[in-house]
């Protein structure tokens, strides 16, 4: 394996391709002009050309986009997002390492290489990538979803790549399940479930309080979606607080920054929550209840110890009835 520039990503989609044709190689030692052909990430026997051209830093918001089926979302990208390969693109002044771009009416359509486009805007670096006009909708795909190997997507910006898949599916005349979709993306339906959930209930401007969306993990998301479901009013006041004073949260590194925020969000003001309640009185040490004052809610618990079959039925039948 060729050994990497000290700026190379190292997201090349092709690992089965490189092998057999050093396409590995050929991306590493690509100079601006250069002209190299590639197997078509979509027919192995199809060939695509490539030129390695530099687009000037003055010019990547103007003659690049990142392809709409990339996962990764941009307005997420930050300066931590790319911490990895930042600081090598400012002292080279560029990539190192080609982007790869599918040329169409004019617009650098970046395939794979949009981490290493940021760095390279926040560097004012200029961007070097490869590009063809010969690249498919099909190649595109391929190259959006398996340029994620270096850093993968967070669980939420999978979430939103998952929901576009269920969209897709459902137009085609199928459920959208998370088993159908599941079999699409090649994960289990359980990753799908987690996923769609943290895109589907958490805001992207609470995702955008982070580091990186990477620290919204599993474990994370579902606590946020607790304290959402808590009581959202609360939870909101919450983010519009650290939103207003988020450098009150940076630590020394930004994993205790995230374990901050995460803090901030999931322990609500207590007393706040209490204020808001209505206790309820059942006349029963098994039943308790209250209700939210300012959205009118109603909370009973019942303890399972006399919540037999037959009252869950009960209980079933009458709350079935209500609209």
């Amino acid at each position: 394996m060729v050994k990497k520039r000290k700026n190379d990503t190292r997201i090349d989609p092709f690992s089965t391709f490189v092998e057999t044709s050093n396409l590995d190689a050929l991306l590493e030692s690509a100079s601006v002009g250069q002209e190299i052909t590639m197997p078509a990430p979509a027919d192995p026997n199809r060939s695509i050309k490539l030129t390695c051209k530099i687009i000037k830093y003055n010019d990547i918001e103007q003659l690049t986009k990142v392809y709409g089926k990339n996962r990764r979302v941009q307005s997420l990208l930050n300066e931590q997002a790319v911490a990895d390969i930042l600081p090598a693109i400012k002292a080279d002044k560029r990539n190192q390492h080609p982007a790869l771009c599918w040329s169409k009416e004019g617009v650098e359509y970046v395939l794979a290489g949009s981490r290493r486009r940021k760095a390279c805007l926040l560097a004012k670096a200029d961007y070097i990538v490869l590009t063809s006009n010969d690249f498919n909708d099909e190649d595109a795909k391929i190259l959006a979803v398996s340029s994620d190997q270096y850093i993968a997507p967070s669980l939420w910006e999978l979430g939103q790549a998952y929901s576009e898949t269920k969209h897709d599916l459902i137009q085609a005349g199928k459920k959208g399940s998370y088993r159908e979709i599941a079999e699409v993306e090649g994960v289990s339906h359980t990753a799908i479930a987690d996923a769609l959930k943290a895109f589907d209930k958490i805001p992207n401007e609470v995702i955008a309080l982070y580091p990186t969306a990477n620290f919204v993990g599993r474990e994370v998301a579902k606590k946020i979606i607790a304290a959402i479901e808590l009581n959202q009013a609360v939870f909101f006041d919450t983010v519009t607080a650290i939103k207003n004073n988020l450098s009150n949260y940076q630590q020394e590194s930004d994993e205790k920054t995230a374990i901050a925020i995460t803090k901030a969000l999931v322990e609500q003001p207590t007393v706040e929550i209490q204020a808001n309640r209505e206790k309820l009185e059942f006349n029963s040490e098994y039943i308790i209840g209250h209700r939210n004052q300012k959205t009118g809610d109603l909370v009973i618990k019942i303890d399972n110890r006399v919540l037999t079959d037959k009252r869950f039925e009960q209980l079933e039948k009458l709350l079935a009835n209500f609209n």
